[in-house]
């Protein structure tokens, strides 16, 4: 079954005296032109009449006319961005099956250019669910005006299979609320320790200072012009005092220096990180999956802004902002589920936009 199945059970908001174009030939358009390289309304409107005769061969815009910019920005300003996710879900469900023990790491990023000072509107904020096993986005859920990640983590966690993953999350993550969730969902979780948390927090470093670890791992990694070392250390939580360990299934306490030194002789850094987990792990084992986390942000965020121009969207009317974010992570994911060797990520966006063929390959038409 090809990705655009399953969104065909969207309900349109349009009322029919402005229904020129079907609901499923707009979806069908916005999400191959993403693929295809575009990156707003006015691309995906010159995309359509461009690739008018291809559209045709698949069904949609037999009458030889093509949406506006404004038609396509009307629509996804109005459809629901729930159910616009929930067909999302849906499908990576589908082809994402995650592996036992796999990492899936839980983050938020802002959407800077949603901003709008003049309306008062902050900029959107989105929670994602990435799978480091299959480089996926497995979700993701805007925090609701107001709101924050700290409200947001518990509902978006509802939303997701996570049974048998590890789930990493920062600091915001970490709540008793947070870990009885993953753990209701037959998941462990590892959770950032920060000041949120100040009192286990103290605790966990005092037991660092005071034991000698169970179990020590070291990663050295070259390159980019640095040398960063990470060493890890374990203790089992029941160094941890009564009272302290009332979190959920608690195992594992962790510790990662992170000591970097750039090749062009600034001083070096370093940085000490402490989680709790309720996986019961060694030091090797923890220093990978602390490692994996942060592909979220080198490999989700980074190409969400760099390659898909994520920051740069001006989208800020209804829920356009919303739909347009979950029409990127549809065409990230269906560029990274293609296996064409030798094509990175920016290629295949090129391929798909010039070459017909390419384009129904990585559509699975």
């Amino acid at each position: 079954m090809n990705p655009l199945d399953h969104f065909s059970d969207l309900v349109d908001p349009r009322i029919d005296r402005t229904k020129r174009y079907p609901l499923s030939s707009l979806v069908f358009l916005t999400i191959s032109a993403v693929v295809s390289g575009c990156d707003d309304f006015t691309e995906i409107d010159f995309f359509a009449a461009l690739h008018l005769p291809w559209f045709q061969r698949h069904g949609h815009f037999l009458d030889g006319r093509t949406p506006s910019h404004d038609t396509l920005g009307r629509l996804f300003q109005r459809l629901d961005p729930e159910a616009f996710n929930a067909c999302f879900a849906r499908w990576v469900a589908q082809v994402c099956k995650i592996p036992e023990g796999s990492l899936v790491a839980i983050d938020g990023k802002r959407v800077r250019g949603s901003y709008d000072r003049f309306a008062g509107q902050e900029a959107i904020h989105l929670i994602s669910a990435w799978s480091s096993e299959h480089q996926l986005v497995l979700g993701q859920l805007a925090v609701a005006d107001k709101s924050s990640e700290v409200t947001a983590i518990p509902a978006f966690l509802r939303t997701i299979d996570l049974k048998g993953a590890v789930v990493s999350i920062d600091a915001a993550g970490c709540h008793l609320d947070t870990a009885e969730l993953v753990r209701e969902g037959k998941a462990h979780y590892l959770l950032g320790l920060k000041a949120n948390q100040p009192t286990l927090m103290h605790a966990v470093e005092m037991a660092f200072v005071n034991q000698r670890p169970a179990s020590s791992h070291v990663d050295l990694d070259k390159g980019h012009g640095r040398i960063e070392q990470r060493t890890c250390d374990v203790l089992p939580a029941t160094v941890l005092q009564e009272g302290l360990g009332a979190w959920p299934d608690l195992s594992s306490l962790v510790r990662v220096v992170a000591q970097r030194q750039e090749l062009l002789g600034k001083a070096p850094t370093e940085e000490v990180r402490f989680y709790i987990s309720s996986l019961g792990a060694d030091a090797r084992r923890f220093n990978t999956l602390v490692r994996e986390h942060w592909s979220i942000e080198n490999r989700m965020h980074w190409t969400l802004d760099v390659i898909f121009q994520e920051d740069a969207s001006r989208l800020r009317k209804g829920h356009a902002h919303q739909n347009m974010a979950t029409i990127r992570r549809t065409a990230l994911n269906i560029c990274k589920l293609d296996d064409t060797p030798k094509l990175i990520l920016k290629r295949k966006r090129m391929a798909a936009a010039a070459n017909d063929s390419f384009r129904e390959q990585l559509l699975r038409l």
